[in-house]
Protein backbone atom coordinates (compact mmCIF):
# COMPACT_ATOMS: atom_id res chain seq x y z
CA UNK A 1 0.00 0.00 0.00
CA UNK A 2 1.18 3.53 -0.75
CA UNK A 3 1.32 5.13 2.69
CA UNK A 4 1.73 8.59 1.16
CA UNK A 5 -1.85 8.62 -0.14
CA UNK A 6 -3.62 11.31 1.83
CA UNK A 7 -6.67 10.75 4.00
CA UNK A 8 -9.42 13.26 3.32
CA UNK A 9 -12.53 11.85 5.00
CA UNK A 10 -13.64 9.94 8.04
CA UNK A 11 -17.15 8.51 7.84
CA UNK A 12 -19.33 6.05 9.67
CA UNK A 13 -20.30 4.11 6.56
CA UNK A 14 -18.64 3.99 3.14
CA UNK A 15 -20.88 2.49 0.44
CA UNK A 16 -19.25 1.47 -2.83
CA UNK A 17 -21.88 1.48 -5.60
CA UNK A 18 -24.98 3.63 -6.07
CA UNK A 19 -27.47 1.05 -7.38
CA UNK A 20 -30.55 -0.30 -5.58
CA UNK A 21 -28.57 -2.30 -3.00
CA UNK A 22 -26.27 0.58 -2.07
CA UNK A 23 -29.23 2.94 -1.96
CA UNK A 24 -31.05 0.55 0.39
CA UNK A 25 -28.10 0.52 2.77
CA UNK A 26 -27.85 4.32 2.71
CA UNK A 27 -31.58 4.93 3.17
CA UNK A 28 -31.98 2.37 5.96
CA UNK A 29 -28.97 3.58 7.93
CA UNK A 30 -29.81 7.24 7.34
CA UNK A 31 -33.42 6.84 8.45
CA UNK A 32 -32.35 5.12 11.67
CA UNK A 33 -29.26 7.27 12.35
CA UNK A 34 -29.82 10.77 10.87
CA UNK A 35 -26.55 11.93 12.43
CA UNK A 36 -24.55 9.28 10.59
CA UNK A 37 -21.82 10.27 8.16
CA UNK A 38 -22.48 8.23 5.01
CA UNK A 39 -20.38 8.43 1.87
CA UNK A 40 -21.62 6.67 -1.28
CA UNK A 41 -19.24 6.48 -4.24
CA UNK A 42 -20.04 5.67 -7.87
CA UNK A 43 -17.48 5.05 -10.62
CA UNK A 44 -19.75 6.54 -13.30
CA UNK A 45 -21.01 10.08 -13.78
CA UNK A 46 -23.99 11.90 -12.34
CA UNK A 47 -27.02 11.92 -14.64
CA UNK A 48 -28.65 15.29 -15.41
CA UNK A 49 -32.08 15.80 -13.92
CA UNK A 50 -33.63 14.34 -10.81
CA UNK A 51 -31.14 12.12 -8.97
CA UNK A 52 -31.76 8.41 -9.56
CA UNK A 53 -34.69 8.95 -11.92
CA UNK A 54 -35.58 5.99 -14.12
CA UNK A 55 -34.78 6.65 -17.78
CA UNK A 56 -38.28 5.49 -18.80
CA UNK A 57 -39.64 8.58 -17.03
CA UNK A 58 -37.56 10.92 -19.17
CA UNK A 59 -38.41 12.60 -22.46
CA UNK A 60 -36.67 10.93 -25.38
CA UNK A 61 -33.68 13.32 -25.76
CA UNK A 62 -32.92 13.19 -22.03
CA UNK A 63 -33.39 9.42 -21.93
CA UNK A 64 -30.98 8.88 -24.81
CA UNK A 65 -28.41 11.21 -23.24
CA UNK A 66 -28.65 9.44 -19.87
CA UNK A 67 -28.26 6.03 -21.48
CA UNK A 68 -25.18 7.11 -23.39
CA UNK A 69 -23.61 8.49 -20.21
CA UNK A 70 -23.84 5.18 -18.32
CA UNK A 71 -22.09 3.03 -20.94
CA UNK A 72 -18.74 3.16 -19.15
CA UNK A 73 -15.91 2.89 -21.69
CA UNK A 74 -18.54 3.11 -24.46
CA UNK A 75 -20.00 6.36 -23.09
CA UNK A 76 -21.34 8.56 -25.86
CA UNK A 77 -21.14 5.76 -28.43
CA UNK A 78 -24.31 4.79 -30.28
CA UNK A 79 -24.94 1.10 -29.69
CA UNK A 80 -25.13 0.19 -33.38
CA UNK A 81 -21.62 1.56 -33.82
CA UNK A 82 -20.34 -0.10 -30.64
CA UNK A 83 -21.41 -3.56 -31.86
CA UNK A 84 -20.70 -3.09 -35.57
CA UNK A 85 -17.71 -5.44 -35.37
CA UNK A 86 -19.43 -8.17 -33.37
CA UNK A 87 -17.50 -11.39 -33.74
CA UNK A 88 -18.67 -14.09 -36.17
CA UNK A 89 -20.50 -16.90 -34.45
CA UNK A 90 -21.86 -14.81 -31.58
CA UNK A 91 -25.63 -15.09 -31.28
CA UNK A 92 -27.20 -12.07 -33.04
CA UNK A 93 -29.63 -11.77 -30.13
CA UNK A 94 -26.70 -10.06 -28.35
CA UNK A 95 -27.06 -7.03 -30.60
CA UNK A 96 -30.85 -7.19 -30.29
CA UNK A 97 -30.56 -7.35 -26.51
CA UNK A 98 -28.39 -4.24 -26.34
CA UNK A 99 -30.79 -2.42 -28.63
CA UNK A 100 -33.54 -3.20 -26.14
CA UNK A 101 -31.42 -2.30 -23.12
CA UNK A 102 -29.24 0.69 -23.92
CA UNK A 103 -27.26 2.27 -21.12
CA UNK A 104 -25.03 -0.75 -20.46
CA UNK A 105 -21.65 -1.85 -21.77
CA UNK A 106 -20.50 -5.42 -22.44
CA UNK A 107 -17.76 -7.04 -20.41
CA UNK A 108 -16.43 -8.96 -23.41
CA UNK A 109 -18.78 -9.63 -26.36
CA UNK A 110 -16.13 -11.82 -28.07
CA UNK A 111 -14.78 -14.04 -25.28
CA UNK A 112 -12.27 -16.82 -25.82
CA UNK A 113 -14.06 -19.93 -24.65
CA UNK A 114 -12.37 -23.07 -23.39
CA UNK A 115 -13.66 -26.45 -24.52
CA UNK A 116 -17.16 -27.09 -23.22
CA UNK A 117 -17.76 -23.46 -22.22
CA UNK A 118 -20.66 -21.36 -23.44
CA UNK A 119 -19.62 -18.16 -21.68
CA UNK A 120 -21.76 -15.10 -21.02
CA UNK A 121 -21.05 -12.99 -24.14
CA UNK A 122 -23.82 -10.52 -23.25
CA UNK A 123 -22.59 -9.97 -19.68
CA UNK A 124 -22.92 -6.22 -19.20
CA UNK A 125 -22.76 -3.47 -16.60
CA UNK A 126 -23.84 0.13 -16.18
CA UNK A 127 -21.72 2.94 -14.74
CA UNK A 128 -23.57 6.00 -13.53
CA UNK A 129 -25.35 7.35 -10.47
CA UNK A 130 -28.24 5.00 -9.77
CA UNK A 131 -26.56 2.00 -11.39
CA UNK A 132 -28.89 -0.44 -13.12
CA UNK A 133 -31.69 1.01 -10.99
CA UNK A 134 -32.27 3.73 -13.59
CA UNK A 135 -32.61 1.22 -16.44
CA UNK A 136 -34.24 -1.93 -15.04
CA UNK A 137 -37.56 -3.41 -16.14
CA UNK A 138 -39.19 -2.92 -12.66
CA UNK A 139 -40.49 -6.50 -12.40
CA UNK A 140 -40.68 -7.42 -8.70
CA UNK A 141 -41.92 -11.01 -8.22
CA UNK A 142 -41.51 -12.57 -4.80
CA UNK A 143 -39.33 -15.70 -4.71
CA UNK A 144 -41.20 -19.00 -4.47
CA UNK A 145 -40.36 -22.39 -2.99
CA UNK A 146 -36.67 -23.25 -3.62
CA UNK A 147 -35.94 -19.73 -4.87
CA UNK A 148 -36.24 -18.66 -1.24
CA UNK A 149 -33.15 -18.73 0.99
CA UNK A 150 -33.57 -21.74 3.27
CA UNK A 151 -31.44 -20.55 6.19
CA UNK A 152 -33.22 -17.20 6.61
CA UNK A 153 -36.32 -17.79 8.79
CA UNK A 154 -39.43 -17.58 6.64
CA UNK A 155 -41.12 -14.87 8.69
CA UNK A 156 -37.95 -12.72 8.63
CA UNK A 157 -37.59 -13.12 4.87
CA UNK A 158 -41.25 -12.23 4.31
CA UNK A 159 -40.92 -9.13 6.49
CA UNK A 160 -37.83 -8.08 4.55
CA UNK A 161 -39.61 -8.65 1.23
CA UNK A 162 -42.56 -6.57 2.46
CA UNK A 163 -40.18 -3.74 3.37
CA UNK A 164 -38.45 -4.02 0.00
CA UNK A 165 -41.80 -3.64 -1.74
CA UNK A 166 -42.41 -0.41 0.16
CA UNK A 167 -38.93 0.92 -0.63
CA UNK A 168 -39.36 0.19 -4.33
CA UNK A 169 -42.97 1.36 -4.54
CA UNK A 170 -44.20 -1.99 -5.82
CA UNK A 171 -47.79 -2.26 -7.06
CA UNK A 172 -49.87 -5.12 -8.42
CA UNK A 173 -52.47 -3.83 -10.83
CA UNK A 174 -55.77 -5.62 -11.29
CA UNK A 175 -55.85 -6.93 -14.85
CA UNK A 176 -58.45 -5.31 -17.09
CA UNK A 177 -59.41 -5.64 -20.73
CA UNK A 178 -56.78 -7.35 -22.85
CA UNK A 179 -54.52 -7.98 -19.85
CA UNK A 180 -57.32 -9.85 -18.07
CA UNK A 181 -58.02 -11.92 -21.17
CA UNK A 182 -54.36 -12.94 -21.50
CA UNK A 183 -54.13 -13.77 -17.80
CA UNK A 184 -57.25 -15.93 -17.97
CA UNK A 185 -55.87 -17.84 -20.95
CA UNK A 186 -52.53 -18.45 -19.21
CA UNK A 187 -54.26 -19.58 -16.01
CA UNK A 188 -56.23 -22.15 -17.99
CA UNK A 189 -53.01 -23.30 -19.62
CA UNK A 190 -50.58 -23.37 -16.70
CA UNK A 191 -52.38 -23.55 -13.33
CA UNK A 192 -52.37 -26.91 -11.61
CA UNK A 193 -51.80 -28.83 -8.35
CA UNK A 194 -48.61 -27.78 -6.57
CA UNK A 195 -47.94 -24.96 -9.03
CA UNK A 196 -47.80 -21.28 -8.07
CA UNK A 197 -50.92 -19.73 -9.67
CA UNK A 198 -50.71 -17.42 -12.66
CA UNK A 199 -50.88 -13.76 -11.69
CA UNK A 200 -50.72 -10.31 -13.25
CA UNK A 201 -47.31 -9.80 -11.68
CA UNK A 202 -45.90 -7.00 -9.54
CA UNK A 203 -43.86 -4.03 -10.71
CA UNK A 204 -42.13 -1.04 -9.15
CA UNK A 205 -44.40 1.45 -10.90
CA UNK A 206 -47.28 3.75 -10.02
CA UNK A 207 -49.71 6.00 -11.82
CA UNK A 208 -49.56 9.77 -11.77
CA UNK A 209 -52.63 10.79 -13.70
CA UNK A 210 -52.41 9.12 -17.08
CA UNK A 211 -48.67 8.52 -16.80
CA UNK A 212 -47.08 5.34 -15.51
CA UNK A 213 -44.02 6.28 -13.43
CA UNK A 214 -41.15 3.80 -13.08
CA UNK A 215 -39.24 3.51 -9.80
CA UNK A 216 -35.57 4.30 -10.15
CA UNK A 217 -32.86 4.27 -7.51
CA UNK A 218 -33.97 7.74 -6.41
CA UNK A 219 -37.23 6.27 -5.09
CA UNK A 220 -35.19 4.20 -2.63
CA UNK A 221 -32.91 7.07 -1.60
CA UNK A 222 -35.90 9.35 -1.03
CA UNK A 223 -34.99 12.69 0.59
CA UNK A 224 -31.77 11.44 2.18
CA UNK A 225 -29.80 14.60 1.36
CA UNK A 226 -32.33 16.66 3.33
CA UNK A 227 -32.81 14.30 6.29
CA UNK A 228 -29.20 13.19 6.73
CA UNK A 229 -26.80 16.17 6.55
CA UNK A 230 -23.82 13.81 6.63
CA UNK A 231 -24.85 11.92 3.49
CA UNK A 232 -22.79 12.49 0.33
CA UNK A 233 -23.03 10.81 -3.07
CA UNK A 234 -19.71 11.21 -4.87
CA UNK A 235 -19.78 10.41 -8.62
CA UNK A 236 -16.86 9.52 -10.91
CA UNK A 237 -15.08 7.92 -7.97
CA UNK A 238 -13.47 4.50 -8.29
CA UNK A 239 -12.96 2.27 -5.25
CA UNK A 240 -9.55 0.74 -5.86
CA UNK A 241 -9.43 -1.41 -2.74
CA UNK A 242 -10.85 -1.86 0.73
CA UNK A 243 -8.39 -1.21 3.54
CA UNK A 244 -8.15 -3.92 6.19
CA UNK A 245 -6.23 -3.69 9.47
CA UNK A 246 -6.06 -6.53 12.00
CA UNK A 247 -8.98 -8.34 10.37
CA UNK A 248 -11.22 -5.27 10.28
CA UNK A 249 -12.28 -3.12 7.32
CA UNK A 250 -11.21 0.44 8.12
CA UNK A 251 -11.81 2.32 4.87
CA UNK A 252 -10.85 2.31 1.21
CA UNK A 253 -8.52 3.80 -1.36
CA UNK A 254 -10.54 5.87 -3.82
CA UNK A 255 -9.63 7.49 -7.13
CA UNK A 256 -11.06 10.68 -8.54
CA UNK A 257 -11.77 9.65 -12.14
CA UNK A 258 -11.63 13.23 -13.38
CA UNK A 259 -8.21 14.10 -11.95
CA UNK A 260 -6.60 10.70 -11.36
CA UNK A 261 -5.93 11.62 -7.71
CA UNK A 262 -6.03 8.75 -5.22
CA UNK A 263 -6.84 9.20 -1.55
CA UNK A 264 -7.97 7.28 1.51
CA UNK A 265 -11.28 7.42 3.28
CA UNK A 266 -11.51 6.01 6.79
CA UNK A 267 -14.77 4.30 7.69
CA UNK A 268 -16.22 2.43 10.64
CA UNK A 269 -18.13 0.18 8.20
CA UNK A 270 -17.50 -0.55 4.51
CA UNK A 271 -20.21 -1.85 2.19
CA UNK A 272 -19.40 -3.09 -1.32
CA UNK A 273 -22.41 -3.08 -3.69
CA UNK A 274 -20.68 -2.61 -7.04
CA UNK A 275 -22.76 -5.32 -8.86
CA UNK A 276 -22.53 -9.11 -9.33
CA UNK A 277 -19.25 -8.85 -11.25
CA UNK A 278 -17.52 -5.80 -9.82
CA UNK A 279 -18.21 -6.51 -6.13
CA UNK A 280 -16.01 -9.65 -6.17
CA UNK A 281 -13.53 -7.68 -8.28
CA UNK A 282 -13.17 -5.04 -5.54
CA UNK A 283 -12.69 -7.75 -2.89
CA UNK A 284 -10.11 -9.53 -5.04
CA UNK A 285 -8.20 -6.28 -5.58
CA UNK A 286 -8.24 -5.80 -1.81
CA UNK A 287 -6.64 -9.18 -1.16
CA UNK A 288 -9.90 -10.51 0.29
CA UNK A 289 -10.19 -13.84 -1.49
CA UNK A 290 -12.28 -16.51 0.19
CA UNK A 291 -12.52 -19.78 -1.73
CA UNK A 292 -16.03 -19.06 -3.04
CA UNK A 293 -15.25 -15.53 -4.30
CA UNK A 294 -16.47 -15.18 -7.88
CA UNK A 295 -17.65 -18.78 -8.02
CA UNK A 296 -21.15 -20.26 -8.25
CA UNK A 297 -21.86 -17.59 -10.87
CA UNK A 298 -25.32 -18.03 -12.30
CA UNK A 299 -28.02 -16.14 -14.15
CA UNK A 300 -31.41 -17.33 -15.25
CA UNK A 301 -31.87 -18.44 -18.85
CA UNK A 302 -34.09 -16.40 -21.14
CA UNK A 303 -36.15 -17.30 -24.20
CA UNK A 304 -38.21 -14.84 -26.27
CA UNK A 305 -41.01 -15.51 -28.72
CA UNK A 306 -42.89 -12.92 -30.78
CA UNK A 307 -46.41 -13.66 -31.96
CA UNK A 308 -49.17 -12.10 -34.01
CA UNK A 309 -52.12 -12.12 -31.61
CA UNK A 310 -55.21 -14.19 -32.37
CA UNK A 311 -58.46 -12.35 -33.09
CA UNK A 312 -59.68 -12.90 -29.53
CA UNK A 313 -56.65 -10.90 -28.28
CA UNK A 314 -56.76 -8.17 -30.91
CA UNK A 315 -56.07 -4.92 -29.00
CA UNK A 316 -58.64 -3.18 -31.23
CA UNK A 317 -61.38 -5.20 -29.51
CA UNK A 318 -60.51 -3.87 -26.04
CA UNK A 319 -60.55 -0.52 -24.36
CA UNK A 320 -57.07 0.89 -23.85
CA UNK A 321 -55.69 -0.63 -20.64
CA UNK A 322 -54.32 2.79 -19.79
CA UNK A 323 -50.84 1.74 -20.71
CA UNK A 324 -50.95 -1.18 -18.28
CA UNK A 325 -47.86 -3.37 -18.09
CA UNK A 326 -50.45 -5.95 -19.04
CA UNK A 327 -50.36 -9.62 -19.69
CA UNK A 328 -49.69 -12.42 -17.26
CA UNK A 329 -46.91 -13.87 -15.14
CA UNK A 330 -46.46 -17.63 -14.73
CA UNK A 331 -44.48 -17.83 -11.46
CA UNK A 332 -41.68 -20.19 -10.50
CA UNK A 333 -42.56 -23.53 -8.89
CA UNK A 334 -40.24 -26.39 -7.96
CA UNK A 335 -42.28 -28.62 -10.25
CA UNK A 336 -41.83 -26.02 -13.02
CA UNK A 337 -38.58 -24.16 -12.19
CA UNK A 338 -39.09 -21.30 -14.59
CA UNK A 339 -41.08 -18.10 -14.90
CA UNK A 340 -43.06 -16.89 -17.88
CA UNK A 341 -44.20 -13.42 -18.90
CA UNK A 342 -46.82 -13.03 -21.62
CA UNK A 343 -48.01 -9.66 -22.87
CA UNK A 344 -49.27 -7.64 -25.81
CA UNK A 345 -47.01 -4.81 -26.91
CA UNK A 346 -49.86 -2.55 -28.02
CA UNK A 347 -50.12 0.50 -25.75
CA UNK A 348 -47.04 -0.60 -23.79
CA UNK A 349 -45.76 2.14 -21.46
CA UNK A 350 -42.18 1.08 -22.20
CA UNK A 351 -40.38 3.25 -24.73
CA UNK A 352 -39.58 0.44 -27.14
CA UNK A 353 -37.21 0.97 -30.09
CA UNK A 354 -39.71 -0.50 -32.55
CA UNK A 355 -41.58 2.58 -33.73
CA UNK A 356 -45.16 3.60 -33.07
CA UNK A 357 -46.69 1.46 -35.82
CA UNK A 358 -45.28 -1.75 -34.38
CA UNK A 359 -46.15 -0.84 -30.80
CA UNK A 360 -49.75 -0.27 -31.86
CA UNK A 361 -49.96 -3.51 -33.85
CA UNK A 362 -51.15 -6.98 -32.90
CA UNK A 363 -47.67 -7.97 -31.79
CA UNK A 364 -47.30 -9.93 -28.56
CA UNK A 365 -44.31 -11.42 -26.78
CA UNK A 366 -43.70 -14.32 -24.44
CA UNK A 367 -40.54 -14.34 -22.33
CA UNK A 368 -39.56 -17.36 -20.26
CA UNK A 369 -36.79 -17.48 -17.65
CA UNK A 370 -35.30 -20.73 -16.36
CA UNK A 371 -33.26 -21.52 -13.25
CA UNK A 372 -29.58 -22.45 -13.73
CA UNK A 373 -27.95 -25.59 -12.35
CA UNK A 374 -25.51 -23.94 -9.91
CA UNK A 375 -21.96 -25.26 -9.82
CA UNK A 376 -18.62 -24.09 -8.38
CA UNK A 377 -16.80 -24.11 -11.74
CA UNK A 378 -19.03 -21.35 -13.17
CA UNK A 379 -17.15 -18.23 -12.15
CA UNK A 380 -15.85 -14.78 -12.84
CA UNK A 381 -12.07 -14.96 -12.47
CA UNK A 382 -9.63 -12.10 -11.95
CA UNK A 383 -6.14 -11.60 -13.29
CA UNK A 384 -3.13 -10.97 -11.07
CA UNK A 385 -1.38 -9.08 -13.88
CA UNK A 386 -3.85 -7.73 -16.47
CA UNK A 387 -6.24 -4.85 -15.85
CA UNK A 388 -9.48 -3.55 -17.35
CA UNK A 389 -10.28 -0.04 -18.60
CA UNK A 390 -10.55 1.17 -14.98
CA UNK A 391 -7.20 -0.31 -14.00
CA UNK A 392 -8.87 -3.03 -11.91
CA UNK A 393 -8.09 -6.77 -12.17
CA UNK A 394 -9.25 -8.01 -15.58
CA UNK A 395 -12.30 -10.29 -15.50
CA UNK A 396 -12.77 -13.57 -17.35
CA UNK A 397 -16.03 -15.52 -17.32
CA UNK A 398 -15.97 -19.33 -17.05
CA UNK A 399 -19.44 -20.71 -17.73
CA UNK A 400 -20.88 -24.02 -18.87
CA UNK A 401 -24.22 -25.76 -19.33
CA UNK A 402 -24.89 -29.04 -17.58
CA UNK A 403 -27.21 -31.82 -18.75
CA UNK A 404 -29.81 -30.40 -16.36
CA UNK A 405 -29.38 -26.97 -17.95
CA UNK A 406 -29.91 -28.37 -21.42
CA UNK A 407 -33.07 -30.12 -20.25
CA UNK A 408 -34.25 -26.83 -18.71
CA UNK A 409 -33.69 -24.98 -21.97
CA UNK A 410 -35.76 -27.54 -23.87
CA UNK A 411 -38.54 -27.32 -21.27
CA UNK A 412 -38.49 -23.54 -21.66
CA UNK A 413 -38.80 -23.96 -25.41
CA UNK A 414 -41.84 -26.20 -24.95
CA UNK A 415 -43.54 -23.71 -22.63
CA UNK A 416 -42.62 -20.84 -24.95
CA UNK A 417 -44.37 -22.58 -27.83
CA UNK A 418 -47.27 -23.55 -25.59
CA UNK A 419 -47.89 -20.03 -24.28
CA UNK A 420 -47.25 -18.32 -27.62
CA UNK A 421 -49.58 -20.64 -29.51
CA UNK A 422 -52.34 -20.03 -26.99
CA UNK A 423 -52.48 -16.29 -27.72
CA UNK A 424 -51.22 -16.01 -31.29
CA UNK A 425 -49.33 -17.24 -34.32
CA UNK A 426 -45.57 -17.34 -34.03
CA UNK A 427 -43.65 -14.86 -36.16
CA UNK A 428 -40.56 -17.04 -35.67
CA UNK A 429 -39.34 -19.87 -33.49
CA UNK A 430 -38.41 -19.10 -29.85
CA UNK A 431 -35.05 -17.35 -29.53
CA UNK A 432 -32.76 -18.44 -26.72
CA UNK A 433 -31.06 -15.28 -25.49
CA UNK A 434 -27.29 -15.29 -25.48
CA UNK A 435 -25.75 -15.83 -22.04
CA UNK A 436 -25.61 -12.71 -19.88
CA UNK A 437 -28.74 -11.17 -21.37
CA UNK A 438 -30.70 -11.19 -18.11
CA UNK A 439 -28.17 -8.81 -16.46
CA UNK A 440 -28.91 -10.66 -13.20
CA UNK A 441 -25.60 -12.18 -12.12
CA UNK A 442 -25.89 -14.07 -8.86
CA UNK A 443 -23.79 -16.19 -6.53
CA UNK A 444 -20.42 -14.43 -6.88
CA UNK A 445 -20.40 -13.20 -3.26
CA UNK A 446 -23.04 -15.65 -2.09
CA UNK A 447 -24.34 -15.78 1.44
CA UNK A 448 -24.13 -18.94 3.52
CA UNK A 449 -25.30 -20.40 6.78
CA UNK A 450 -21.79 -21.30 7.95
CA UNK A 451 -18.23 -20.39 7.00
CA UNK A 452 -17.54 -23.68 5.24
CA UNK A 453 -15.76 -22.38 2.16
CA UNK A 454 -18.92 -22.44 0.06
CA UNK A 455 -19.90 -18.80 0.62
CA UNK A 456 -18.42 -15.32 0.96
CA UNK A 457 -20.68 -13.77 3.60
CA UNK A 458 -23.13 -14.74 6.32
CA UNK A 459 -26.90 -14.33 6.20
CA UNK A 460 -26.56 -10.67 7.21
CA UNK A 461 -24.11 -10.17 4.31
CA UNK A 462 -21.08 -9.74 6.58
CA UNK A 463 -17.95 -11.00 4.82
CA UNK A 464 -16.51 -13.96 6.64
CA UNK A 465 -13.42 -13.26 8.76
CA UNK A 466 -13.40 -9.49 8.08
CA UNK A 467 -15.13 -7.36 10.70
CA UNK A 468 -17.26 -4.38 9.57
CA UNK A 469 -17.20 -5.39 5.89
CA UNK A 470 -20.54 -6.02 4.16
CA UNK A 471 -21.56 -6.78 0.58
CA UNK A 472 -24.81 -6.42 -1.33
CA UNK A 473 -26.48 -6.88 -4.70
CA UNK A 474 -27.67 -9.85 -6.73
CA UNK A 475 -24.33 -11.57 -6.17
CA UNK A 476 -25.26 -12.46 -2.58
CA UNK A 477 -28.23 -14.65 -3.60
CA UNK A 478 -27.22 -18.31 -3.16
CA UNK A 479 -30.24 -20.03 -4.72
CA UNK A 480 -31.14 -20.80 -8.33
CA UNK A 481 -33.85 -18.36 -9.38
CA UNK A 482 -35.93 -17.76 -12.48
CA UNK A 483 -37.66 -14.66 -11.15
CA UNK A 484 -36.18 -11.17 -11.35
CA UNK A 485 -34.03 -11.03 -8.17
CA UNK A 486 -34.28 -7.27 -7.50
CA UNK A 487 -36.90 -7.52 -4.74
CA UNK A 488 -34.89 -10.22 -2.95
CA UNK A 489 -31.67 -8.25 -3.35
CA UNK A 490 -33.20 -5.13 -1.80
CA UNK A 491 -34.75 -7.19 1.01
CA UNK A 492 -31.38 -8.73 1.90
CA UNK A 493 -29.64 -5.34 1.80
CA UNK A 494 -32.27 -3.96 4.18
CA UNK A 495 -31.68 -6.81 6.68
CA UNK A 496 -27.95 -6.14 6.55
CA UNK A 497 -28.35 -2.39 6.92
CA UNK A 498 -30.43 -2.90 10.06
CA UNK A 499 -27.48 -4.80 11.52
CA UNK A 500 -25.11 -1.93 10.73
CA UNK A 501 -27.39 0.57 12.47
CA UNK A 502 -27.35 -1.62 15.58
CA UNK A 503 -23.56 -1.83 15.45
CA UNK A 504 -23.29 1.95 15.09
CA UNK A 505 -25.51 2.33 18.15
CA UNK A 506 -23.26 -0.02 20.08
CA UNK A 507 -20.19 2.01 19.09
CA UNK A 508 -21.82 5.24 20.27
CA UNK A 509 -22.91 3.64 23.53
CA UNK A 510 -19.37 2.39 24.17
CA UNK A 511 -17.94 5.84 23.40
CA UNK A 512 -20.33 7.50 25.85
CA UNK A 513 -19.49 4.98 28.55
CA UNK A 514 -15.76 5.50 27.99
CA UNK A 515 -16.19 9.28 28.17
CA UNK A 516 -17.86 8.97 31.56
Amino acid sequence: MNDTIRTTDEVDVLIIGSGPAGATYARTIGDARPSARILMVEVGPAIPGRRGNHTQNMAEPARTAAQLLTQGPDAGMERSAALADIAPGIDPSLEFRHALLPGVFPLDPSPRLADGEVGLPAASMASGVGGMGIHWGTSCPRPHQSERIPFVPGDELDAALDHAQRLLGVTTNEPVGLSAAIQKAMAEEFNGPGLTPVTSGASATHWEGDTLVFSGTGVILGELEKTVPGFELRAETLARRVLVADGTAVGAVLENRRTGETYQVKATHVVVCADGLRTPQVLFASGIRPRALGHYLNEHFQMNTFVTLHDEFDPANYDNDGGSLGGASVPFSDARPMQGGIMALANSPYKLPFGDELSLSRLGITVWYGAKDIQYRDAVEFSETETDVYGMPKMTIRYTHTDRDRAMIEAMRENSLRSASRIGTLTDQPTFAVGGSSLHYQGTVRMGETDDGESVCDHYLRVWDIDNLYVGGNGVIPTATAANPTLTMVALAWRAAVQITEELSDVEATARATAR
